[in-house]
C-alpha cells in the first residue's frame, strides 16, 4: 500500500519541508544561525531520531526511506539547473566579466590543486586502501565548492558585492569541473575508457566548449522567442524554466557535455545581453520568480541532505569517524594551500585579492548536495564494491555536514573578526550622507503631519524615538579619518551606480530603446572597472563613428544602400545614447552636492558632470543641424513609446482604485500593447534614394541632360559620416569625387556648408586628391565615379562646358588659399 505512494510521499514531503523552512525563518530571523545550516541540522536530528528509536509509526518510516532513496541522478536534474540557474542569473555580469580570470583560475587549475592533493592524502595518508583511480574520482568530487550550499550560505553573511561574487562563480564553474573529472575518473574505474592524458584534456575541453556553445544556442533562441512575445510574463517565465531544464538534459543526457557549464552560460546571457530582450514589464517578475524558486529548492536540498546523511549513512565503524575527522582538516588544509599557490597571481590580476578576502574564500569552501549526490551514484555502482561505496558516502556526507555546520555557522563571526562584515569607512559615509537625507524628508514630513488635524495630537516624542531620528552631530560622523581619496572613489562609485539605475528606470518608464540602454549601462560598467571615473566617457563618442564593415560595404556599388541604413541606425544609436546620457547627468547632478562627503569634492565633480553635458550636447546640436529629420524622429517615437508606457500605468491605476474592471482593462491594456509593438517595429526614418533631385541642385550639372543625370545616379553611392573624419587624403589615389548633401566641410582652414559642394574635382584631371578634406560635423555625401564622369560628360557638351568652368574655379580657389607665405630672410 505504501510503495504504491511513492509520489504521495514526495508531495508530502514538499508541504512538509517548505511548511518547516517557514517556520524556521520565523524563528531564526534574529538568530545568527545562518537559515540554511538550521534546515541541515533539523533534517540530521529528525533523521537520527527515527533511525535511534524505531518508532513504531511504520507508514512515516517508510515515507521518509522512500524519499530518501531517490534516485541520484534525479536530485542533481530536479534541483541542479534551477539553483544554478538562478544564482548566475543573479549576479552583476559586468563583476563577473571583470573577475572572470580569477574565477576561471581557481575553478579549474584550482580545483584540479585541490583534487590531486586530496587524492594523495587519501592514498598515502588515511588507512582506505583505494586505489589511485578511486582516489582521484573522490578527490574530484569532494574538491568542488557547491554553489548550492555556498550560494545559500554567504549571500546570508557576507556584505562585499566583489568577494560574494568571486565564490558564487568559482563555485558555479568549478561544480561543472568537478563533473566533468569525476566523469572521466568513473569512466577510467570501470574500464570502458582507456584515455592518455592528452586524450583526457582534449574530452575535458570538449565536454567544457561544448557545454558553453550548447548554452549560448539554446539560450539564443530563447530570447529571440521572448523579445516577439512583448510583455508577457507568464509565457516568457515558462520558457526561461523550459530553457534552463531543456539545455541541462541535453547537455547531459544526449550530447554528453557539462550540463552546468551549459546552465550557467545561458543564464548569463539571459542577464547580460539577454537583459534588454526580456520584456520590461516581465523583468522585476522573472528574477522574483527565480528567487522563488531559487528558496523552495534550498529548503528542500538543504533538508533532505539532512535526511539522507542520518538515515542512509552507516555510523557503526569507529576507525571512519577518526578518517573522517582527518580528511575534514586535511581538506580544508588542502583548500588553504591551493589558494596561497594561487595567491601571487589572484593578487595581480583582476581586482586583486586581500590576504582577509583569501581566509573567507578558504573557509567559504563548503561541500554540499551535488558532492552527495555523486557519492550516492557509487554506492551500488557494479565496478565498485559495496564497502568502499559506503566508505565514499560515509566521508561525502560528513564532509558536506562538516563544512556546513562548522564553516558555514562561524562565517559570520571570521567575517567580523577580518573586520569584512560591515562597509569600509569610505562607503559608510555615503550611506550616512543618504540616511541624512532620510532624516530631513522625514522632518519635512512630521512639520506637515503636525499640522494635520488628524494626527495633531500623535506622540511626537515616542514617533521620532521609533524613526531614530536624532542625528546627533551628523558631520563628524560623515568625515571622519577617511581618507579624501577612498572618500572620492566611494563617492564616484555611488554616483555611477545611480546614473546606471536611472538608464533602467528611463528604460522601464519609455524614455530610452533597448540598445541604447545596454550601450549606456555597459559604458558605466567600463568606468566602475577598476578605480571608478565619472567622465570623461570616450566609450560614448565611439557609437558616433562609422563601423568599418559599413565603411567595407559602402565601397560596394550594390551595398552602397545596405551602407547607406546601416549608417543612419549607427547615427540614430549615437543621438539615442547621447540623449539618455544628458538625462542621466542632469539626474546626478540633482543629488551629486547632498551625497557628497565634502564641499570640495562636491565641486571637483559637478564642474565634471557639466563639463561630461557640454561636450555630449555639442554633438547632440550638430546632429540636429545636419540631420533634423534623424532627431525629430527619434524625438517622436521617444515621446510616443513615454505617453503610451504612461497609458499602460493609468490603466493598472485605475484598476486598483476600482475604477475599472479587470475584464475591461485587460481590453485596453492589449490594445496598448498592440500599438507599443507596432511602434517598436516601425522604421525610424526614410533614406531618400533619388540621386537624381540631388544632382540637379549642384551648379555644374543643373543644365546637364535628364540622361546624363540617370547615368551619373545609377553608378554613385551615398555615405554618412561622422564628425572628425578623414573624407580625403592629400597625394591619394581617386576613383570618385563627393558632392555635399548636408553637413559641414573643412577644407585647408576653409569651412564649407554649401548644398552640392564638389569636393576633389581637381582629381579629374590629376587622377589624385590635392589636399586633406575632413568633416566638420555629421555630413552626408554623394561619390560619383570619375570615369563615369569623364564618359557621360564627352557625350554632354553643355556638362562640359560648365565641368571644365567649376573645375578652373576651384583650382584658382586652392591657388589662393594655399599660396605660400613671403620668406622671411633673418629665419
Amino acid at each position: 500500500m505504501v510503495s504504491s505512494d511513492t509520489g504521495i510521499f514526495f508531495i508530502l514531503f514538499a508541504i512538509v519541508a517548505l511548511l518547516l523552512g517557514a517556520l524556521l525563518r520565523s524563528v531564526l530571523k534574529k538568530s545568527i544561525l545562518p537559515y540554511s545550516v538550521a534546515l541541515l541540522l533539523l533534517g540530521l536530528a529528525a533523521g537520527l531520531v527515527l533511525r535511534s528509536f524505531n518508532f513504531k509509526l511504520e507508514g512515516l518510516s517508510e515515507a521518509l526511506i522512500t524519499v530518501t532513496s531517490i534516485d541520484p541522478h534525479l536530485i542533481l536534474f530536479m534541483f541542479l539547473p534551477t539553483l544554478i540557474f538562478e544564482s548566475a542569473f543573479a549576479m552583476e555580469t559586468h563583476l563577473f566579466r571583470r573577475i572572470f580570470s580569477q574565477i576561471a583560475l581557481l575553478a579549474v587549475p584550482g580545483l584540479m590543486l585541490a583534487m590531486l592533493a586530496t587524492a594523495g592524502l587519501v592514498h598515502a595518508v588515511l588507512p582506505l586502501d583505494w586505489s589511485w583511480a578511486l582516489c582521484l574520482l573522490f578527490g574530484a568530487l569532494i574538491s568542488a565548492t557547491d554553489p548550492v550550499a555556498v550560494v545559500a550560505l554567504l549571500k546570508e553573511v557576507s556584505s562585499r558585492k566583489r568577494l560574494e561574487t568571486l565564490i558564487e562563480g568559482e563555485s558555479l564553474l568549478n561544480d561543472g569541473t568537478a563533473i566533468v573529472l569525476f566523469s572521466l575518473f568513473l569512466g577510467l574505474l570501470s574500464h570502458t575508457e582507456s584515455l592518455t592524458f592528452f586524450e583526457g584534456v582534449n574530452e575535458f575541453f570538449r565536454v567544457v566548449l561544448a557545454g558553453l556553445l550548447l548554452g549560448l544556442t539554446i539560450g539564443y533562441l530563447a530570447l529571440l522567442w521572448m523579445d516577439r512575445l512583448f510583455n508577457n510574463p507568464m509565457v516568457e517565465i515558462s520558457i526561461s524554466i523550459a530553457s534552463a531544464y531543456l539545455v541541462y538534459f541535453i547537455a547531459e543526457n544526449v550530447l554528453h557535455v557539462s550540463g552546468v557549464v551549459a546552465v550557467v552560460t545561458m543564464a548569463i546571457l539571459f542577464a547580460g545581453p539577454g537583459r534588454t530582450r526580456i520584456s520590461v514589464q516581465s523583468a522585476d517578475f522573472l528574477h522574483s520568480f527565480w528567487q522563488m524558486m531559487a528558496y523552495i529548492a534550498n529548503t528542500l536540498i538543504f533538508l533532505l541532505v539532512g535526511l539522507i546523511v542520518a538515515l542512509k549513512v552507516r555510523l557503526d565503524l569507529l576507525e571512519w569517524w577518526w578518517t573522517l575527522a582527518a580528511l575534514y582538516l586535511g581538506v580544508m588544509l588542502i583548500r588553504a594551500l591551493s589558494i596561497a599557490i594561487l595567491m601571487p597571481i589572484l593578487g595581480r590580476i583582476s581586482i586583486g585579492l586581500s590576504w582577509q578576502k583569501a581566509c573567507v574564500l578558504t573557509w567559504g569552501g563548503l561541500r554540499g548536495a551535488v558532492s552527495l549526490a555523486l557519492a550516492l551514484t557509487l554506492v551500488n555502482h557494479p565496478q565498485i564494491e559495496p564497502l568502499v561505496g559506503q566508505q565514499i558516502l560515509f566521508m561525502t556526507a560528513g564532509i558536506v555536514v562538516l563544512t556546513i555546520v562548522i564553516n558555514g555557522s562561524s562565517m559570520g563571526w571570521l567575517l567580523n573578526k577580518l573586520q569584512l562584515s560591515g562597509l569600509p569607512h569610505s562607503k559608510q559615509v555615503t550611506v550616512n550622507k543618504a540616511q541624512h537625507l532620510i532624516y530631513r524628508e522625514l522632518n519635512q514630513e512630521i512639520k506637515v503631519l503636525k499640522q494635520d488635524p488628524l494626527t495633531i495630537r500623535a506622540d511626537w516624542t515616542k514617533i521620532a524615538k521609533g524613526l531614530q531620528l536624532s542625528e546627533n552631530d551628523l558631520d563628524d560622523s560623515l568625515g571622519g579619518d577617511a581618507e579624501s581619496g577612498e572618500l572620492s572613489i566611494a563617492y564616484q562609485r555611488r554616483l555611477l551606480e545611480t546614473e546606471r539605475q536611472f538608464y533602467w528606470k528611463l528604460y522601464r518608464s519609455g524614455g530610452l530603446e533597448r540598445l541604447a540602454v545596454s550601450k549606456l549601462v555597459d559604458g558605466v560598467d567600463r568606468a566602475l572597472d577598476g578605480a571608478p571615473s565619472i567622465g570623461p566617457r570616450e566609450v560614448l563618442f565611439h557609437y558616433w563613428k562609422t563601423p568599418l564593415l559599413v565603411k567595407l560595404l559602402g565601397r560596394i556599388s550594390w551595398l552602397s544602400r545596405l551602407s547607406l541604413s546601416l549608417s543612419f541606425n549607427q547615427m540614430a544609436l549615437g543621438y539615442e545614447v547621447a540623449r539618455g546620457y544628458i538625462l542621466a547627468q542632469d539626474h546626478i547632478l540633482q543629488i551629486a552636492t547632498e551625497l557628497a562627503p565634502t564641499p570640495q569634492i562636491a565641486d571637483v565633480f559637478t564642474q565634471q558632470i557639466a563639463h561630461n553635458k557640454t561636450k555630449v550636447l555639442e554633438m547632440i546640436w550638430q546632429l540636429q543641424e545636419s540631420f533634423p529629420e534623424v532627431a525629430y524622429s527619434l524625438e517622436t517615437q521617444t515621446a510616443s513609446r513615454q505617453l503610451h508606457n504612461k497609458e499602460r500605468f493609468l490603466i493598472t491605476q485605475l484598476v486598483e482604485e476600482a475604477q475599472l474592471e479587470q475584464a475591461e482593462a485587460q481590453k485596453m491594456l492589449d490594445d496598448v500593447e498592440r500599438r507599443l509593438m507596432a511602434l517598436r517595429n516601425m522604421p525610424r526614418f526614410t533614406t531618400p534614394s533619388d540621386f537624381c533631385s540631388i544632382l540637379k541642385q549642384v551648379t555644374w550639372l543643373a543644365q546637364a541632360k535628364e540622361r546624363s543625370l540617370l547615368s551619373l545616379s545609377r553608378h554613385a553611392w551615398r555615405r554618412i559620416y561622422p564628425q572628425g573624419e578623414l573624407l580625403q587624403r592629400r597625394g591619394e589615389q581617386a576613383d570618385a569625387i563627393a558632392i555635399l548633401c548636408r553637413g559641414k566641410i573643412q577644407q585647408h582652414q576653409q569651412k564649407i556648408d554649401t548644398l552640392g559642394s564638389c569636393l576633389g574635382l581637381e582629381a579629374l584631371l590629376t587622377g589624385h586628391f590635392q589636399q586633406d578634406i575632413y568633416s566638420e560635423g555629421p555630413c552626408d555625401l554623394i561619390w560619383i565615379d570619375l570615369n563615369v564622369l569623364r564618359s557621360v560628360s564627352s557625350e554632354d557638351p553643355k556638362l562640359a562646358e560648365r565641368l571644365s568652368v567649376e573645375l578652373q574655379q576651384q583650382l584658382s580657389q586652392q591657388q589662393a588659399v594655399t599660396s605660400p607665405e613671403p620668406i622671411n630672410p633673418n629665419q
